[in-house]
């Protein structure tokens, strides 16, 4: 196991008008032994780091230590890890056991250590009766499984992934995510993983670190990056439908603070043909709890973002009780049976919204509904720096 610490980072890519920044002024450690993820959309910079640390690309400011050494001018050999690639990068020409057993060679290992070790990866990631075959006779799975099982058998200090997923269907991304979890429990070692997917992420991570045009946004734990983020991006970034945004201002009231917004902001032109199911286009305003009127108190009058989970959203017709709290009427114009759960994307006074609700109602295409909003569990953003109010 090894720590890898990276202070203030950059690196930037030739080209026109200065160039193109793929990381900007990076800190970030990993602790030993840790699972972190790095994600964030295409062009954020997740890729270029992990193949900063492999060695693969120079820096052009900053550090990287591994293990305590600084390996800026260290080559890739010689820092004592293994990279699994998203294309598998398999020797088409060689059989798993081969392909497994490459790198051992490379070093002059016995060829007892290379058949002990190389039947071991095998028995642990299924492969043990394939390993007399050509990579073109395995499915995918099979393939990235060889690719996990090569760095495997090298037993480096440090594992870099680089979206090794992405390839597969989801059945099978699924299993091999599984198979990578407990690939970390058994052996304990360093693992950095980059992904697109937020799933992979949640599901994967210790911690996860979110980035966006090569700056950090939040490094947190899973949950409390789904919780509480930082800033908007992390917001709407992580979570599947992703956080409801509502624009408006803060404003006293003798109850305490009241948010109030437009009664289109945000709102997108309906796709139902018959007007007459459009929600009542009254003004959306609605009384903080008093843990968030706290939080909203320094920023009376002044723009703001409320965000609120899908989930957070709820039928008023399925909560017991005659109290269901603030409620917002919505008209619904997709509903996506998930099995387990159902997505409804509905056009509201606020605004478009996506509420997850339990799979028990028959929902129709044009209905409006009751929705009764979670507030306890929203979170407000400063619209001008996108910061979370704490």
């Amino acid at each position: 196991m090894v720590r890898i610490t990276l202070e203030n980072i950059s690196k930037t890519y030739p080209g026109r008008h200065g160039g193109t920044p793929a990381v900007r002024g990076l800190t970030l450690t990993v602790a030993e032994g840790e699972f972190m993820v790095l994600v964030g959309p295409s062009g954020c910079g997740k890729s270029t780091l992990l193949r900063l640390v492999a060695g693969l690309e120079t820096p052009d400011t900053g550090t990287i230590s591994i293990g305590g050494r600084v390996v800026n001018a260290v080559p890739p050999k010689d820092r004592d890890l293994a990279m699994v690639f998203q294309n598998y990068a398999l020797y088409p020409h060689l059989t798993v056991f081969d392909n497994l057993a490459f790198g051992l060679k490379l070093r002059n290992t016995p060829r007892p250590e290379i058949a002990a070790r190389v039947r071991a990866a095998a028995d642990q990631l299924g492969l043990g009766d394939v390993l007399d075959r050509l990579p073109k006779a395995l499915s995918g799975g099979q393939r990235q499984r060889v690719a996990v099982g090569r760095a495997l058998v090298r037993q480096p200090k440090l594992f870099l992934f680089d979206e090794p997923l992405s390839n597969l269907d989801s059945q099978l991304r699924t299993a091999t995510r599984t198979e990578i979890a407990r690939l970390h429990l058994r052996l304990g070692a360093t693992m950095l993983y980059v992904t697109h997917d937020q799933v992979e992420a949640m599901t994967l991570g210790d911690r996860i670190c979110v980035l966006k045009d090569g700056c950090i946004m939040q490094v947190a734990a899973p949950l409390e990056l789904y919780h509480r983020p930082a800033n908007l991006f992390v917001a709407g970034f992580m979570g599947s439908p992703p956080m409801n945004f509502i624009q408006g201002t803060l404003q006293p009231s003798a109850a305490g603070v009241v948010f109030s917004a437009a009664p289109t902001a945000g709102a997108t032109p309906s796709l139902l043909p018959d007007a007459n199911h459009q929600p009542d286009r009254q003004p959306f305003r609605v009384p903080l709890p008093d843990v968030l009127a706290a939080r909203a108190a320094p920023q009376l009058g002044r723009p703001v973002m409320l965000g609120l989970r899908p989930e957070h959203l709820l039928d008023a017709r399925t909560l017991p009780g005659a109290n269901p709290g603030p409620m917002l009427p919505g008209t619904i114009e997709v509903c996506e049976p998930m099995g387990a759960e159902t997505h409804l994307h509905l056009q509201t006074a606020a605004g478009p919204m996506v509420a997850r609700v339990p799979p028990g109602p028959r929902y129709t295409v044009g209905e409006t509904i009751p929705l009764a909003l979670t507030l306890a569990q929203a979170h407000l953003f400063d619209l001008a720096s996108g910061q979370a109010l704490r």
